[in-house]
């Protein structure tokens, strides 16, 4: 075979000097940082085409067998690798993948390397090239190849890595509702071009027997790739990091366009509202139908924010979400984006906060409370007590015994108001020291209301109250049985001192639930006005008042039988008319 290297220059040739230019242009421009790590892969494909047109005119423009067997041979050290190094490219830029470093897309080019080994030996095996012959019937005397199996093989693996790019494309395209659509349709464009010029190619169909057209069709692909790096930066790595950005943010991103469709959301923003895929151009009111003030608040977006609250419970989650404007290259608004910033935990700081404060006026006003009982109610029965004692001392005072009887029974009525109001004090003081723990057991209803009972029947008898203990014998609670004392003496103590002469007190079992189970404290008294009912249970508003017979009262028992209540997963409710008395029910879960 004759080796020596002869040209001549033919327009097939000179025209080839075309895609050189553009690949040699775009390879050297791909190459710049900015365009970095992408550029890298498109710089190679650029050089690969180069070299491909290159060689190619070279081989059109030789005169002899052996200088175009040769430059075929230098063609093939480029053209196995071009639709692997575009598969590549699609690869990233679509960034499918994510990042992953080239060496593991290796796999591609293992049939590249045997199609560049099988062509470079063809003479040895004719795998590739069945034959290859000169064919010089024409103007212009060219190559007529025979194509060998390994050829299909390649044909087909090259299809197969157009087919899988064009894929991805149209895929990001589907998906990439707003955002670089321009700089992807012309790289689609730039396939298409090859693809269907080289099918055309091997189909039969064009009009120069023997010419491959491949590589100007590489040269009108180079165009379009040019248009999608210097008019839109399709390379560039502006976009590719917004991307990056939009999809790795840890707050939600949600865009909106002009008629409050939903065009994009990044993954957290679809857990943030519990979505599995992105419901592309759906409208806002559908997306979210249950949060009309966010609704409201994208409407009317000034960079203000608003609260968005989802789930319930533990799984209760709290954002803030700021709308801006989308605006393009004209300064003309073209959409809305959503960021949405969960703040639970800052939420539930001040919510703590906030539980701190109102602790802490109760605190205060609990002390109040506190200072009140001591210089008002707590001072009047002792220093009553010590007027008694001081007569009782006095030689010059003669008192009969009826007297000495009757300030008996005032002295004793004090040292039991003194009593029952030390008791509360301590209880109250221990509740507020967290030192009052529950121990639990059954307690049986009716013998815990004898013992309440054995303990006021002094006072049931001095103002001829009736005292009806109707609950069954074998009514109990589980409930801590100190608490439970405490909580039933003060509510008859309560009944006691507003209940006038001649009435009754009736503690029977209420209806309840199913489940649940109680008693309720009625009395005949002089029932509690409306606006006494709405503070009953705070310690903030003042409720104490004077019995039916001056009885001194401090509101503080009744503070006490809540929280005894509550400690035990109680409740208590009172309904109570002025003039006709008041009952007061409690409820407990029922225990087996």
């Amino acid at each position: 075979m004759d080796a020596h290297l002869s040209f001549e220059a033919n327009p097939y040739a000179l025209s080839l000097l075309i895609p050189v230019a553009i690949s040699v242009f775009l390879a050297i421009e791909a190459w710049k940082p900015r365009f970095a790590p992408n550029g890298r892969v498109f710089s190679s494909l650029m050089i690969a085409i180069a070299i491909w047109s290159a060689a190619y005119g070279l081989e059109l423009a030789s005169t002899t067998f052996g200088s175009m067997v040769f430059w075929l041979k230098v063609e093939y050290i480029a053209i196995p690798f071009i639709t692997p190094l575009m598969l590549l490219l699609v690869y990233r830029i679509t960034d499918i993948g994510g990042g992953a470093k080239a060496n593991q897309y290796s796999y591609l080019i293992i049939i590249p390397a045997l199609t560049m080994f099988f062509s470079i030996t063809n003479e040895y095996h004719n795998i590739y090239y069945s034959s290859v012959a000169l064919d010089t019937s024409g103007k212009l005397a060219l190559l007529d190849l025979g194509f060998g199996p390994w050829y299909y093989v390649h044909v087909v693996y090259s299809y197969l890595l157009i087919f899988v790019a064009l894929y991805l494309l149209i895929r990001k395209l589907y998906y990439q509702h707003a955002l670089f659509r321009n700089q992807l349709l012309f790289l689609l464009l730039a396939l298409m071009i090859p693809l269907v010029v080289f099918t055309v190619y091997f189909l039969g169909y064009m009009p120069v027997e023997n010419i491959d057209p491949t590589p100007f069709a590489f040269a009108l692909s180079g165009i379009a790739i040019s248009v999608s790096i210097l008019r839109y930066r399709m390379l560039d790595l502006m976009p590719i990091a917004r991307e990056h950005v939009f999809q790795s943010m840890t707050d939600g991103l949600v865009v909106v366009d002009n008629k409050d469709r939903l065009i994009d959301c990044n993954p957290y923003g679809l857990e943030i509202f519990g979505l599995k895929r992105i419901p592309y151009g759906e409208p806002a009111s559908v997306v979210w139908p249950d949060q009309p003030a966010f609704l409201k608040h994208l409407q009317n977006s000034k960079g203000e924010a608003c609260e968005l609250i989802l789930g319930a419970g533990e799984t209760k989650r709290v954002y803030l979400a700021s709308v801006s404007d989308i605006l393009n290259f004209k300064r003309v608004k073209v959409g809305r984006l959503v960021v949405i910033h969960d703040i639970t935990h800052r939420h539930l700081l001040q919510e703590k906060v906030r539980m701190n404060e109102e602790k802490l006026r109760l605190m205060n006003s609990e002390k109040d409370k506190l200072f009140s009982i001591i210089g008002h109610d707590l001072r009047s029965p002792i220093s009553a007590f010590i007027g008694l004692t001081e007569m009782l001392a006095d030689d010059t005072y003669d008192i009969s015994p009826d007297e000495k009887k009757s300030l008996a029974i005032q002295m004793n009525e004090s040292a039991r108001s003194l009593h029952g109001l030390l008791e509360n004090l301590l209880e109250w003081a221990k509740m507020q020291r967290e030192e009052v723990k529950a121990e639990k057991d059954f307690v049986v209803l009716s013998q815990l209301f004898d013992r309440v009972y054995r303990l006021y029947r002094d006072s049931l008898n001095t103002k001829s109250i009736t005292f009806y203990n109707r609950l069954p014998a074998h009514l109990r609670v589980y409930a801590d049985e100190n608490m439970m004392f405490t909580l039933a003496r003060n509510l008859v103590s309560n009944a006691v001192k507003f209940t006038p002469r001649g009435g009754q007190i009736t503690i029977a079992e209420p209806d309840c639930q199913p489940g649940e189970v109680g008693f309720m404290v009625c009395d005949t008294g002089i029932g509690i006005p409306p606006k006494i009912l709405e503070g009953l249970f705070h310690i903030d508003t003042k409720t104490n008042r004077p019995g039916t017979e001056g009885e001194t009262s401090t509101g503080l028992g009744l503070i006490l039988a809540l929280e005894f209540a509550e400690r035990n997963q109680g409740k208590i409710t009172v309904e109570s008319e002025v003039g006709k008395g008041s009952c007061f029910k409690v409820v407990f879960p029922g225990q087996e």
